[in-house]
């Protein structure tokens, strides 16, 4: 399927239509655990009911005791008092552990899959919502065991002080009832207030944050070039939007928040004066009184407390919406069949691509076959498509057109943890991962010392490794920051070559290469010859093109020449001079605005069509 129609397909899924319901699969992983819940859930029913033993105390205090002037009734009460509210404490600690665990259980069933899944968005989408994915879960395992979850285990005992205080007298209930009804009001209220200014507030943190984390991994070259000030004022005007929205929503909240704790004091007030008239009237005792102040006070701290946590849900709600689109993401098609090891044979169908989310193509319609073992060295000028052909036969760019085939097979049907071994890919930015030397060469798996041994030898980097601090123990740094360009360019192809990989994709390995450099490098594409590796490089040194059975010359994103190198490098030569024979005579005239068509280094002249459009070479199957 072409890779937009499979993104189409994937927004279908990912994103609810208007009248539709979807089931959340995080919603779902946490029913998992019901009998966590029904726990918990029983734990907080006997809290609140112990909840009511304040209220019970003091009225046995002021209307049997005070009366009685008993001081072992007050002794019992005080003590069996104590003891449930010591049992109360007791569960109240029992049930923040439980969520805390119910949190750890949460990021075991999700951390791995999350993780995968952000690796795989960072690759078909540019990662914009990926990089997001595990903040997500900490917010999430954060809510589960944070005062905002208490609130809503604690909500649904409202109306049991309602009844409570319905019982001490109906009146004192209706009053109570009003507060309640105002401070749900709020509730919503708050909801509707600050839910967009807090939504765009995180949009722009996210922004700002990104921008402060990406960019500033180039902190040599804005050290470098002084270009410190307009970075930091560049990510100061996106920090300046999400503290306006952020600003915006505290300060509605606060307002909120502040109207709501009014209301809970006058509640509380109220309660109480109302009380005292109707002790007075003597339609209660003065012991109802300070029972039914003290249950209106905890029955409105659950709504309360769901008001001054708002902005929380609200956050989480945005989290766990892009963790249940994560998680609906279709797993990538595979036969289930495992595959016997590759022999390096590559087949581009159709292929077209480009980076994920860009507009523009930068590889267009490429068929051609490279057969195993060959060797094959693309040319072409800057910007032609070189490292874009081999990003996409790697897998790290997925195609919007067209087929990657490895020996017959559709390169994304293929599991990629089974093809990863059996090929070799040097990046042109090298990176390597934080870890040590002997880590890097074996992949970060498990180190298998003659191969490492192997791999750095055919990388010719062996005896450089063994004069570094601690060999092949040395860390390397975050991305490679200890050792130098040409260092860490060495032990990149050292660990391409680990494990003599059918398939070697080379994407200017030689540019920060020194002299010896160049010559090792030279020895390890022969040896790959020697052995049957199919190797794929782009340069622009003669020393690396000499070792190549074939050459691939691009232009604006086409093949413009596909073939065995003599006859292409010989066509390269010759439209070189033709391009300068041509221009010669008219080297003191002056020529038309539109014409002066240039050729740069390795560019093959293009036929022209009618309407004045390029047209390439098309290749298929079989080299020239």
């Amino acid at each position: 399927m072409p890779y937009d129609a499979k993104m189409a397909s994937l927004s279908v899924q990912t994103h609810l239509q208007p009248g539709t319901r979807r089931k959340s699969p995080l919603l779902g992983i946490l029913f998992e655990l019901k009998s966590v819940w029904v726990s918990v859930f029983l734990f907080s029913m006997v809290i609140n009911i112990l909840m009511l033993v304040p209220a019970i105390y003091n009225l046995q205090v002021f209307d049997r005791v005070m009366t009685s002037r008993n001081m072992v009734t007050l002794g019992v009460i005080s003590v069996v008092a104590v003891v449930l509210l010591a049992i109360m404490a007791a569960l109240e600690w029992a049930r923040s552990r439980i969520l805390v665990r119910v949190g750890v259980r949460l990021d075991h069933a999700l951390g791995e899959r999350l993780l995968s899944l952000s690796h795989r968005l960072g690759i078909e989408q540019n990662g914009g919502a990926g990089r997001r994915l595990m903040t997500d879960l900490s917010q999430i395992r954060s809510l589960l065991t944070g005062s905002a979850v208490f609130a809503i285990l604690d909500a649904p005992w409202v109306p049991i002080y309602f009844l409570v205080i319905m019982l001490l007298h109906p009146s004192l209930a209706l009053v109570t009832l009003a507060s309640g009804l105002v401070l749900v009001l709020m509730t919503f209220l708050t909801e509707k207030v600050i839910q967009a200014p807090l939504a765009r507030a995180n949009e722009r943190g996210a922004e700002a944050t990104r921008f402060a984390t990406i960019n500033m991994r180039n902190a040599e070259v804005i050290e470098a070039m002084g270009m410190l000030k307009a970075m930091t004022a560049r990510w100061q005007t996106r920090q300046d939007e999400h503290l306006v929205e952020q600003a915006k929503a505290s300060d509605r909240a606060g307002l909120i928040q502040a109207i709501s704790r009014g209301v809970r004091v006058v509640n509380q007030s109220a309660a109480m004066g109302f009380g005292a008239y109707l002790a007075i009237q003597g339609e209660i005792s003065s012991g109802a009184m300070i029972a039914a102040a003290l249950l209106s006070g905890r029955m409105l701290a659950p709504i309360e407390q769901l008001i001054g946590t708002w902005s929380q849900w609200g956050n989480a709600q945005e989290a766990w919406r892009r963790i249940d689109d994560a998680l609906v993401m279709p797993d990538r098609p595979y036969s289930g069949v495992r595959l016997p090891a590759p022999k390096g044979e590559v087949t581009l169908e159709g292929l077209s691509g480009s980076a994920p989310s860009a507009e523009a193509v930068f590889v267009r319609n490429v068929s051609l076959k490279i057969p195993a073992g060959s060797s094959v060295a693309i040319v072409g000028p800057s910007a032609s498509g070189k490292s874009s052909l081999l990003r996409l036969i790697a897998g790290v760019w997925l195609p919007r057109a067209g087929v990657v085939r490895i020996d017959g097979s559709d390169m994304l049907t293929w599991p990629r943890h089974e093809l990863g071994p059996y090929v070799g890919y040097l990046p042109q930015d090298v990176e390597l991962i934080e870890g040590t030397v002997a880590e890097n060469i074996a992949r970060h798996g498990e180190i298998d010392s003659d191969k490492v041994i192997a791999a750095a030898t055919a990388a010719g980097v062996h005896d450089v490794i063994l004069r570094l601090p601690n060999g092949y123990g040395t860390q390397v740094g975050v991305n490679g920051a200890y050792l130098s360009g040409g260092q860490r360019q060495r032990i990149a192809l050292a660990r391409a070559l680990y494990g003599t990989p059918p398939l070697l994709i080379l994407d200017e390995p030689n540019s920060n290469l020194d002299e010896a450099g160049e010559i090792a490098l030279d020895m390890a594409l022969q040896s790959a010859k020697k052995q049957g590796q199919t190797v794929l490089i782009v340069s622009h040194r003669p020393i690396a093109i000499r070792n190549c059975d074939l050459v691939l010359v691009m232009q604006s994103g086409l093949v413009s020449l596909y073939g065995p190198r003599e006859p292409v490098l010989t066509a390269l030569a010759n439209a070189a001079k033709a391009a300068t024979g041509a221009a010669a005579p008219a080297k003191n005239a002056k020529p038309p605005p539109e014409a002066s068509k240039t050729n740069t280094a390795g560019a093959v002249p293009a036929s022209e069509s009618s309407d004045g459009s390029l047209k390439s070479t098309e290749v298929t199957n079989e080299p020239a």
